[in-house]
């Protein structure tokens, strides 16, 4: 088993999402199929039994992930030739979850060098699937990609990244990606309720040796929309907490009755430069 040693370049919370995925496919009608993260849990020497009691993360994590999967995949139906750019990829499994059914898609994860190294030693790689050292923040891997890949559409993958990021740092990453291309941006954004808990009463976060905290919310798209109305157009919203409700516990579902709360986690695709 691969010990794994986490310091500012490699989170912890990266073992959550691959954790809760893994458990997804023993469930007998599972949201999501995922039959490649159990194989890499068992690789990792780590205590994740203590994210076992973090019932809300475990479904919301699921949901989340399949929303965007399934956005990605009607927006490669919809293109001949499509790029899908995993952002903060950590160990998510997704080029081989759809390589399948995204024939056309060319794969590539983004995340910073320790953890690419990481994820590159621990987890086998779709046909057509590539790694990106790299932070978000850059502009090179941007202009690398669109200049490597000149007639395709993009889609932008970032799961449970945004709210670690200021909104001003966050908003100019977002803008570098409109100015570059055309396509879509599959995300969650938690709102202003969320991002001013205390990240050490949430249910898996509390357990990280470092502490976690969110930095940005988004209380309505409208708002990202504003930064650049005439490349960035909302297209979709998916509330967690009204999907699949027979997943969620008791707890879940009397906080599902709460607004703040229910619209404390949220995904959206956003849509760049589709007028064109």
């Amino acid at each position: 088993m691969e010990k794994i040693g986490f310091n500012d370049d490699i989170s912890e919370t990266l073992l959550i999402n691959l954790y809760f995925r893994s458990l997804e496919n023993e469930v007998k009608e599972p949201i999501l199929r995922d039959e490649f993260s159990g194989k890499i849990v068992k690789k990792i020497d780590y205590d994740f039994a203590k994210f076992e009691a973090g019932d809300l993360s475990r479904v919301g994590v699921i949901i989340r992930a399949k929303f965007i999967d399934d956005a990605l995949v009607e927006f490669a139906k919809d293109n001949d030739e499509v790029v899908i750019v995993q952002v903060g990829a950590g160990l998510d499994t997704r080029p081989l979850r759809l390589e399948s059914v995204c024939p056309n898609a060319i794969f590539y994860d983004l995340d910073l060098p320790d953890v690419i190294v990481l994820r590159d030693k621990l987890m086998p790689k779709a046909k057509k699937n590539f790694s990106i050292s790299s932070s978000m923040l850059e502009t090179a891997w941007m202009d690398e990609l669109k200049a490597k890949h000149p007639n395709a559409k993009f889609a932008f993958a970032l799961e449970g990244v945004a709210m670690y990021f200021e909104k001003e740092v966050f908003k100019e990453f977002f803008l570098n990606l409109a100015k570059r291309f055309e396509g879509i941006v599959a995300l969650d954004l938690i709102n202003n309720f969320a991002a001013n808990m205390d990240s050490r009463k949430h249910d898996t976060l509390k357990f990280m040796k470092k502490r976690v905290d969110f930095k940005m919310g988004i209380e309505d798209p409208s708002e990202v929309e504003e930064w650049d109305k005439t490349t960035i157009k909302h297209l979709k919203t998916g509330t967690m907490m009204d999907m699949h409700k027979n997943r969620w516990s008791l707890r879940g579902r009397i906080f599902g009755l709460i607004p703040a709360f229910r619209n404390s986690c949220r995904m959206f695709v956003f849509g760049l430069n589709l007028s064109k």
